[in-house]
């Protein structure tokens, strides 16, 4: 049975990544994410790049800058995924990064403890963005992979914004604040979004939905359930700032 609209599932969770569990065994199929939605992000096995997914079709992002269709068998420790069907669209100014959180906090003023859904697309001055080098040894941190990130900045793009307002109480298991990731229109780069704004002058169309549905699925691998898996709310913020 299809997923309701804007039901949102989620597989594992942010701190089993900063505690470097990604390997096969404590992942999933990309054609069995696929089965939970149309619309998401995430990351590959031995975190291996970021990824998109839009319009049913997955993005892997990876640090040297190159950007691939995901084959059905790619394996995904982490990602989060949803049917998206927007119930607002919205023409918005988007001077800089922050301005998608007050963006969301003005047009959805009673969803602080809900998950919001969102598109943002447009053209856009200046997207800074950054893909993860794959792990160099097994059970290797997010917060370590981080500091040796491919960062990348670009101006003047037209592209597509894909994000996840995750509330305060969902701190550990998802990535509390905005999580976005992007691809340009020609499908040629994309990442994690660090920074963004919107052309001078110019406003960019945001679609959003609040999600009244979340599942999470967590790995069923001996790794995930022996690992100690602590709270570093400062090293989440770090890594995905």
């Amino acid at each position: 049975m299809p997923a309701p609209p804007n039901e949102i599932y989620q597989f594992s969770i942010i701190s089993a990544l900063m505690s470097g569990l990604a390997s096969p065994s404590s992942s999933v199929p990309m054609s069995t994410l696929l089965t939970h939605g149309t619309f998401g992000m995430g990351t590959f096995s031995s975190m291996d790049g970021e990824m998109l997914i839009l319009d049913s079709v997955a993005y892997q992002f990876h640090a040297d800058g190159s950007i691939n269709i995901c084959s059905p068998d790619q394996l995904v420790p982490f990602a989060i995924i949803t049917p998206f069907v927007p119930t607002l669209t919205k023409r918005i100014s988007l001077p800089n990064k922050k301005a998608m959180l007050e963006e969301i906090e003005r047009l959805f003023p009673e969803a602080k403890n809900a998950f919001v859904i969102f598109k943002i697309e447009g053209v856009f001055k200046r997207v800074k963005i950054r893909a993860i080098h794959r792990q160099a040894y097994g059970g290797q941190k997010l917060a370590e992979l981080a500091e040796g990130q491919a960062v990348r900045e670009f101006e003047g793009v037209r592209g597509t914004v894909v994000g996840v307002r995750s509330p305060t109480w969902s701190v550990g298991v998802s990535v509390v604040g905005v999580h976005a990731h992007f691809v340009d229109e020609e499908r040629k780069m994309g990442g994690h979004v660090l920074e963004i704004e919107a052309e001078d002058g110019t406003e960019v169309t945001f679609e959003g939905s609040v999600s009244g549905s979340f599942r999470l699925e967590l790995p069923q691998s001996k790794e995930f359930g022996e690992k100690e898996l602590g709270l570093d709310v400062l090293g989440i913020e770090k890594a995905e700032g």
